[in-house]
């Protein structure tokens, strides 16, 4: 073990993923809710003209999984900081 005791090894500082970092959830933040704004802008044209109305399933599933991101990443940055892993 090098010379390392356990308990040095248990409480090292735990490895962060870029993924779940703080800019990488922010910027994933900010690209989902550009896309959530153009879902809607999609469900508005879909609605107003009368021969888009069969293809407003596509900006309303685009809008779901979009906003199901929002919430999931804000969820997450709200635990972070409660639980203050930052």
């Amino acid at each position: 073990m090098n010379g390392k005791t356990k308990n040095e090894l248990l409480f090292r500082k735990a490895f962060i993923p870029w993924y779940d970092t703080e800019v990488f959830i922010f910027l994933t933040l900010v690209f989902a809710l550009a896309v959530f704004l153009f879902s809607l802008y999609g469900i508005a044209s879909s609605l107003e003209t009368p021969r888009y109305n069969a293809y407003l399933w596509i900006p309303l599933l685009l809008g779901i999984l979009s906003l199901s991101l929002i919430v999931s990443l804000f969820v997450r940055s709200i635990r972070r900081d409660v639980n203050g892993s930052s």
